[in-house]
């Protein structure tokens, strides 16, 4: 049975030189491991907003300009 295609987007933020990333929980799936913010594209939504929205659910920053 084939897998089902989930779109994903993600963001690399630079401030002042500095880029932000997680780190995963080790009880998380692919945990101990760096991350980037950002998630599934939900259906109707573009990849850019898809990305403002997990910013700011992640991160609780609110992203105007790009």
């Amino acid at each position: 049975m084939a897998k089902p295609i989930v779109d994903v987007a993600i963001a690399i933020l630079i401030h002042r030189g500095k880029i932000l990333v997680g780190w995963r929980d080790e009880q998380q799936h692919q945990g101990g491991k760096h991350e980037f913010p950002g998630g599934k594209v939900e259906q109707g939504e573009t990849p850019e907003e898809a990305c403002r929205r997990e910013i700011y659910e992640e991160v609780g920053i609110g992203l105007k300009d790009w």
